[in-house]
């Protein structure tokens, strides 16, 4: 990493190059990715679109302009009737930021790292995920595309992130908060795609009572999206934190897997017979995982929420990655219980009952 590197006038920077103090540089999940390789963690080597890079598109293409003149001519009808949002929306999208050609500086950027991440792959044209990545947290507002490959089809789909910072839901959460309904810039974080066996969620505490002894695993066939949608039920695995001993499995039948499909594209497909019921993870990856969740919140100091995949076309322990990780965020942002002194003069912890059934998702 250079010293001298000003991430603030980068279009285009390796994401081993940012850290925790980044967010306004390329945004948060850039950041932890970042963090994450810094510290030697399995993250997918990548690069990242800068907020930067984002508002020059927007300014140098004139988008900007027309979004602006748009917004304002629509003002009054936006916040009174939120579902003006999605013609609005369809508008500076559609025809307006997706018939935009990018500035030149800008591809000459993305084409060099682009070339540089395919050789650190050993694979010409290697597929990656496209994802969005806000200086702020806003859960499920704007596009992810996976699958990408090719320098062409790369430069839509970073265009696609950034316009999807216009998307009507991604409005409609502004404008329901009280913020700028005109500016939610948004940095891109290109990784490596994983060629997923598995994939799933690990929280470094119970999600359901909020105890920090244990680790809580949840995973299914293929990529973790089929997991989140909630096409399949996942298999759940519970692992003592101080012993490492798995205490719990129940293995759940997987009738559909997400996986890699045409370019651009993934698919979902029927689930061998033999596998449907089979775990989506051996003894040795789920204690690997634990370990490495671990780490994750011992280098944090909190609970966290963690993204992962088996990637096929590596062998173990080489084959586990970790594709996000962000602070749990229902225990740990809980009140701190209130501590008493008994007549000993030791102190305890007031007890009180913990709210059950937490949606993971």
């Amino acid at each position: 990493m250079s010293k001298d590197l000003n991430k603030d006038q980068c279009y285009v920077i390796w994401l081993q190059e940012l850290n925790k103090d980044d967010p306004m540089v390329a945004g948060k999940k850039c950041c932890h990715l970042g963090e994450m390789l810094q510290a030697k963690l399995p993250v997918p080597p990548g690069f990242a679109l800068t907020l930067k890079a984002y508002e020059t598109f927007l300014q140098a293409s004139g988008a900007k302009k027309i979004i602006l003149n748009t917004l304002d001519k629509h003002e009054h009808e936006l916040k009174n009737d939120i579902n003006k949002c999605e013609e609005v929306s369809s508008y500076i999208i559609n025809d307006v930021i997706m018939n935009k050609e990018m500035p030149a500086e800008l591809k000459e950027s993305i084409a060099l790292y682009y070339d540089q991440l395919c050789g650190i792959c050993g694979c010409v044209d290697t597929p990656v995920a496209v994802r969005s990545s806000g200086p702020v947290s806003m859960p499920g507002q704007f596009d992810t595309f996976l699958n990408i490959s090719g320098y062409d089809d790369l430069l839509q789909n970073i265009v696609k992130v950034w316009a999807s910072s216009f998307n009507a839901r991604s409005m409609a959460y502004r404008l329901q908060r009280n913020m700028a309904v005109e500016s939610s810039p948004i940095g891109v974080a290109v990784l490596k795609m994983a060629n997923a066996r598995s994939s799933g969620v690990m929280f470094t505490l119970d999600p359901v009572n909020g105890d920090p002894s244990r680790i809580f695993i949840e995973g299914s066939w293929g990529l973790g999206e089929s997991l989140v949608s909630g096409q399949v039920t996942p298999d759940k695995f519970v692992i003592d934190k101080i012993t490492l001993e798995i205490k719990e499995k129940t293995i759940c039948d997987k009738a559909v897997e997400l996986v890699r499909g045409p370019q651009g594209h993934v698919i979902t497909r029927d689930v061998a017979p033999e596998k449907r019921s089979a775990a989506c993870l051996c003894d040795e990856e789920i204690l690997e995982l634990a370990q490495i969740g671990k780490r994750i919140e011992k280098h944090y100091g909190v609970a966290q929420d963690i993204e992962w995949a088996i990637d096929e076309d590596l062998t173990f322990p080489h084959n586990i990655i970790i594709l996000q990780t962000r602070q749990e965020s229902i225990w740990t942002k809980k009140p701190k219980e209130p501590v008493a002194k008994t007549k000993s003069g030791t102190t305890e912890v007031i007890a009180r009952g913990l709210m059950q059934g937490i949606k993971l998702r």
